[in-house]
Parts: structure tokens; sequence; C-alpha cells
């Protein structure tokens, strides 16, 4: 169980559950009301009932081991550079993970890799003037079903992490990161992207080198003879090696 002792250093800005259909759903229930919400507000749950991912995808956590928790902010960015929200979300977790010693990537969008296996996923909603960050995080999981190529930090570290700490840690990077411009969450997360100038190819058939991120956090990718920008990841897959 969490120790809500510990977590008694929000203060006034966490509300957590034993067990909830989503951590996101709640905080967007709370961000429509518009009450008592303050910037870093944290709803987090010991279990979810219908966690979910990008487009509906289902996200598994085992109960009272893995950290779910959703985050509503209120960006001072412009409304169009909102895309930054996630990869300011995955860079607080990747720059957490460096305390550990440990070399967590980026997957654009919305998802973090150790050892080329998912450890986190981040979904973004937005109610208003206001976005919710939703972060599912492994932690203290032991296994996993084979299809989700996924991975805990107690797999990596071999020991249990106390997940008080992990959201406590992540939570104070992220409000640090979003006190900063895109351009600096660019910078920083592309030295952490996995695919960093590999070669990709869409759905669409279409190939090039990832070269950085456009205005609102989408890819840019080099082409045959032009740069292409691409803002949906469903079907990007990787197509060749790195130069």
């Amino acid at each position: 169980m969490i120790d809500l002792r510990i977590l008694a250093a929000l203060g006034d800005r966490i509300e957590w559950h034993d067990s909830l259909d989503s951590t996101n759903d709640r905080a967007r229930e709370l961000a429509s009301a518009g009450e008592g919400c303050r910037h870093g507000f944290v709803v987090g749950a010991d279990a979810q009932t219908a966690g979910r991912g990008r487009k509906g995808a289902r996200w598994f956590s085992e109960p009272g081991e893995g950290l779910t928790f959703s985050v509503i902010v209120t960006p001072s960015w412009r409304r169009e550079q909102w895309g930054w929200l996630s990869l300011a979300a995955g860079l607080a977790v990747c720059e957490w993970l460096e305390g550990y010693e440990l070399a967590p990537e980026i997957k654009w969008p919305n998802d973090v890799l150790l050892e080329g296996r998912k450890l986190c996923g981040i979904l973004i909603e937005t109610v208003g003037d206001r976005a919710v960050i939703g972060i599912g995080l492994n932690v203290n999981e032991r296994s996993f079903p084979e299809e989700l190529e996924a991975i805990s930090l107690a797999q990596v570290l071999e020991k249990e992490i106390g997940r008080e700490t992990v959201m406590l840690g992540v939570w104070s990077i992220l409000l640090e990161l979003l006190s900063l411009e895109p351009p600096v969450i660019a910078e920083r997360a592309w030295e952490l992207l996995a695919w960093r100038n590999c070669e990709i190819e869409t759905a669409q058939g279409m190939r090039g080198r990832i070269r950085g991120f456009g205005e609102n956090a989408e890819l840019k990718v080099e082409g045959a003879d032009c740069l292409l920008s691409i803002a949906d990841a469903d079907g990007v897959r990787l197509s060749g090696d790195r130069t």
C-alpha cells in the first residue's frame, strides 16, 4: 500500500484512492468542476479497473505494484504548444531514473523505454484551460504478459522501490520542466529519443530519418527529397540503423 504519510508532502494537492476506474477520468472530472484544483494537483490510485493509454488502449498495472497517477496542470505555454506536454512528462520520468544510473529512452510521443522495453506510458487529455497528464509507471511488478514487451524498475534494479518516492520525484521534475519553454524541452528530449537519427517507415509507406521535432513536438523526418512532418505515431516503425 501507498504510505500516505510520505505523500503528505503534497499538502492539499493530492487525492488518493484504493481503487479507481481511471485516474485520468477522475482528474478530468475535478478539472471540469474547477474547484480546489491547483496547478500540480495529483489524482492517484493503488489500482485502476479501467486504465487506458492512447486511443483507448488498455493500460496494464498490477494493483499495489505499479504506479498510476494523473496531474492536473495549467500550462503557461500557448495552447498550440501543448503537444510538448507528453514529451515533458516522459522527460521527467527519464531524468528521475537517471538518478539510479539507468539509461531510459523516450519513445515518441508518449512512452518511456528501459532496456528496449516499455516502462512508462503517458496519456494527455485537455479540459478547458487545463490539461491532465496521466502517467502509468511499472515499479514493483515481477512479470508481465509477454506480448506487452514491458519491464519494471524492480526487474532492472533487482529490488523493490517505494512508489511514493517515484511519484514525488517525477512530479517535482515535471512541474519544473513545465516552467521552462518548449525549446528547452525539445533539446533535452532529443538527447533521450529512442530512435534519434534512425530510419523509420510509416503505414503510408513514407521513409526517412528522424532529424528533430517540429514546433508542436511532431517528428521531423528527412525523406529522399524533402523534410516530412509526422504528428501521429500510429503505424510508425523502425526500418533502419543509426547514422
